[in-house]
């Protein structure tokens, strides 16, 4: 969970997590083409050994390249560095085409420099990564997802496969991941929808792929992915919470004013999307917004502003933020008995 460090009122707020996570997608990629039986080469057993061997290199290789990320019809470019160097992993994200922007993340720290030259500083759990492959479980999906062996396809100037996670519903997306033959690193993946079709493509046209510099960073915390569900307590209630997905997380976000911004975080295993209540209203979200595959939806309920945003489709924030309801402080009294 990522915590903006400096003031941010909800509608500020909105757009830097609109833009991180476009910013931080998950790698994206090309149709695969059927295998050539004919060729003689070894395969992995399948598409869940695949992903768990791809989790596994994204956490602990080093790798820099060039990549393209293809989205809304544009084309950017920009150049990646991950590190591993003493247990400590080092990552920066460089735009080379279009206006000057650069992440770069160290340790438990993310810098953003957005386009206007303006930092922005963020505290993160140690979990998040430019290609964010951590907590995938096969097992987990089969209610919603459908995974399977896609072929094979040439990307980079390397030979991978290809493993789908296909949504069974309109509620979702998945991804189709091209992983390295030889180290399991995704070289390019594509966020679809239902019917596969790709919403976001982010591939590398360049890479060089090495071991870690000494030893390999300590695993901290547990993904959001596989975190067990919990029920909300406080004030707030959700209702017709959309089809696969469980509250997973809530914390409190203080403000340097002395305000709280509640978060709830939920998740299909795969996907997932938070809800922001703040009780300053005044420049809130009313209706929906969206940035590439990011969408949200607001609202303003008994003097909150509710705010529901992730990297799914615009009818599951919707149902999200519809669903929610506060609770009379005699109910919330009795619930606590």
């Amino acid at each position: 969970m990522s915590r903006v460090a400096r003031r941010q009122r909800p509608a500020i707020a909105l757009l830097v997590l609109l833009s991180w996570a476009c910013v931080m997608a998950s790698a994206h990629a090309v149709e695969a083409q059927p295998s050539d039986a004919g060729k003689g080469i070894a395969k992995p057993v399948g598409a869940a050994e695949l992903l768990a061997r791809m989790a596994e290199a994204v956490r602990s290789l080093n790798y820099e390249g060039t990549l393209v990320y293809l989205h809304e019809n544009r084309l950017e470019a920009m150049d990646l560095q991950h590190q591993i160097s003493n247990g400590e992993v080092h990552e920066r994200l460089i735009s080379l085409s279009g206006p000057v922007r650069a992440v770069v993340r160290a340790q438990e720290r993310v810098m953003c420099v957005m386009p206007d030259g303006h930092p922005i500083s963020v505290e993160q759990n140690g979990q998040s990564r430019f290609l964010e492959t951590e907590g995938i479980d096969p097992d987990a999906l089969v209610d919603h997802y459908q995974v399977r062996m896609l072929g094979e396809a040439r990307i980079a100037g390397r030979d991978t496969d290809v493993v789908g996670i296909v949504p069974r519903d309109a509620l979702r997306y998945g991804y189709r991941f091209h992983i390295d033959r030889e180290t399991a690193l995704p070289l390019k993946s594509d966020l679809i929808d239902q019917d596969q079709q790709p919403l976001e493509q982010l591939m590398f046209t360049s890479v060089e792929i090495g071991p870690p510099d000494g030893a390999l960073p300590d695993v901290k915390g547990q993904p959001i992915r596989s975190a067990p569900a919990t029920s909300a307590d406080g004030e707030w209630r959700f209702r017709e919470v959309p089809l696969g997905f469980e509250l997973v997380m809530h914390d409190e976000m203080k403000q340097p004013d002395g305000s709280i911004i509640e978060h709830y975080m939920f998740t299909d295993r795969l996907s997932a999307y938070s809800v922001y209540i703040d009780q300053d209203t005044e420049n809130g979200l009313e209706g929906v917004a969206s940035i590439g595959a990011v969408h949200a939806a607001g609202r303003s309920l008994d003097g909150y502003q509710l705010i529901a945003v992730g990297e799914v489709p615009m009818q599951t924030v919707q149902q999200a933020v519809a669903g929610a309801r506060r609770m009379a402080e005699t109910e919330v009294e009795a619930g606590s008995r």
